[in-house]
């Protein structure tokens, strides 16, 4: 087992710390030089800085409606969220580009501010918006209703109460500024696309432009990845001492969750508003221009259309590998060695902090070398995408996994079955529904990726984000709606086949069939 162990530590490290330490100590090596123009990381901070101040408050209101109301409009807002969640910041982006070609449109006053700053921090807002969500809904689903009996009973005054409900949800709206302020800072495809199209200097851009120029300029990227990571770091800070200074307890023995009730009539106008902006704006709007341009144009010619199945087999073998890696990792920590522990989960939290571009910029100095040459190479590419999955393929599984009692494999064994029935047929069994969700999950985000895969696909085999935002770039937004639908497309029709398929395998009767 300590054999088993230590290779799985030294796979992480080859994976994560290598790459990092490779990148992040370059400037130290040859010695720190001052930046050429500190103006992206200004506009970085100013636009992540707004989008927080901006996504905290909505976030937190919009966690309060989705925990304490009922009502058509919440279900309809939270899925709005989700499918907001899972699309990708240059989808939207192209679809915003193409609905502003349009020469009225564009010359309007909406044009004009869409294709300047206010239109990144638009863009920004409505990627960050359901991270906030998320994050503030715990706050809201863990208060007890006998906070707000108290304070009828005490018979508090409306400013009072709220100023109470300000208190309890501080901590919640400084975690919603946190994350959507480091989202904002580490996000690579709108400013990939709209920024390169209002011509304003981004921090992670800039990134990308000193390691993808010659000369490349690595000793220069490795300081911005630096500024990146500290901002990060700095923001996170304000979290944890704001969320010290505030934290209450929500959760006790005798915490009642207060029972979503109906909105009033005009809440329930408020919430049908809310539903349709962010339907509109967030999901309808883009999605439908990219369906109207996506029927005018030449068709896809046989190399942009490769793009598809090119990443699809990325992500499926991305996914394999990171869920198999997840599996054999979590199966390690379920022994008595806390050091094992400790030291894989800090390594993947580490990991989920740093964002794709700085990973990916770290593979390009640690294996474009004569002892690990895997640089320019699918391999390497595929590598870099199972090893930025692997932090969430753990805490997907996790979870599932932890729900299995230990004892199934100990009695298992009393009966004398073998390896492979222990694995397949009673762990693969409980495991296959979550284990293919987390799957799909992976595939989806591996085939949309973008920055590790500008900076390490193989060339002449774009993958599909590259191929989109490269037709994003010269003006061919009726290739880029194409390859982008066609591919939500593909995707949706593998999750729906697999679910098909699992429904079909545990029906009566089915693959899956009863003992006699």
């Amino acid at each position: 087992m300590r054999f088993w162990r230590g290779l799985a530590l030294l796979l992480l490290a080859l994976l994560f710390i290598y790459p990092l330490a490779r990148l992040l100590f370059l400037p130290v090596a040859a010695g720190v030089a001052p930046l050429e123009s500190w103006q992206p990381f200004i506009n970085s901070a100013a636009l992540a800085l707004l989008t927080g101040l901006i996504v905290a408050p909505l976030g937190a209101l919009a966690a309060q409606v989705l925990e304490t109301k009922a009502d058509a409009a919440v279900r309809v807002l939270g899925l709005g969220l989700w499918l907001l969640f899972f699309t990708p910041g240059y989808v939207l982006t192209t679809g915003w580009l193409v609905v502003f070609t349009n020469p009225a449109l564009r010359n309007s006053l909406p044009g004009q501010l869409f294709l300047g700053p206010a239109g990144l921090v638009f863009l920004y807002v409505l990627k960050a918006l359901p991270f906030a969500v998320f994050v503030a809904r715990s706050t809201f689903a863990g208060a007890s209703a006998t906070l707000r009996e108290a304070a009828l009973v005490l018979r508090l005054p409306l400013w009072r109460r709220l100023g109470l409900a300000l208190r309890l949800v501080l901590p919640a709206m400084a975690a919603a500024f946190a994350i959507a302020a480091i989202e904002t800072m580490q996000e690579f495809g709108i400013p990939a696309t709209l920024g390169v199209t209002t011509k304003i200097p981004i921090l992670t851009y800039a990134i990308y432009e000193r390691l993808n120029t010659t000369p490349t300029d690595f000793v220069g990227a490795a300081m911005l990845c630096w500024w990146l990571i500290a901002s990060a770091a700095l923001l996170g800070a304000v979290q944890v001492a704001v969320q010290r200074r505030f934290q209450a307890a929500l959760v006790h023995g005798k915490a009642r969750r207060a029972l979503p009730v109906r909105p009033g009539a005009i809440g329930r106008v408020v919430l049908a508003l809310a539903a349709t902006l962010l339907w509109g704006a967030g999901i309808a709007g883009p999605l439908l221009a990219l369906a109207s341009v996506a029927l005018r144009g030449p068709a896809l010619d046989a190399e942009s259309l490769s793009a598809i199945p090119r990443s699809l087999g990325y992500g499926v073998l991305a996914a394999t590998l990171a869920l198999g890696a997840a599996l054999f990792v979590l199966k390690l920590q379920r022994g008595r060695s806390a050091w094992f522990t400790v030291a894989v989960q800090g390594g993947l939290t580490a990991n989920m902090a740093v964002p794709g571009l700085v990973l990916g910029a770290g593979y390009v100095v640690a294996f474009n070398n004569d002892i690990l040459p895997l640089y320019g190479t699918a391999l390497l590419l595929v590598i870099a995408y199972a090893a930025g999955a692997l932090p969430v393929a753990v805490r997907l599984l996790g979870g599932a996994l932890a729900q299995l009692d230990t004892k199934l494999d100990e009695a298992a064994r009393i009966f004398g079955l073998s390896l492979q029935t222990r694995l397949i047929d009673i762990e693969g069994a409980l495991l296959i529904r979550p284990g293919l969700y987390a799957w799909l999950l992976v595939v989806g985000g591996v085939m949309f990726e973008l920055p590790v895969s500008e900076l390490l696909y193989v060339p002449g085999q774009m993958p599909l984000g590259v191929a989109i935002v490269s037709a994003d770039m010269m003006a061919n937004y009726d290739q880029a709606a194409r390859l982008a639908l066609l591919a939500m497309a593909v995707l949706a029709g593998l999750a729906a086949v697999l679910n098909l398929v699992l429904r079909f395998a545990h029906a009566p009767g089915g693959l899956v069939k009863e003992s006699a």
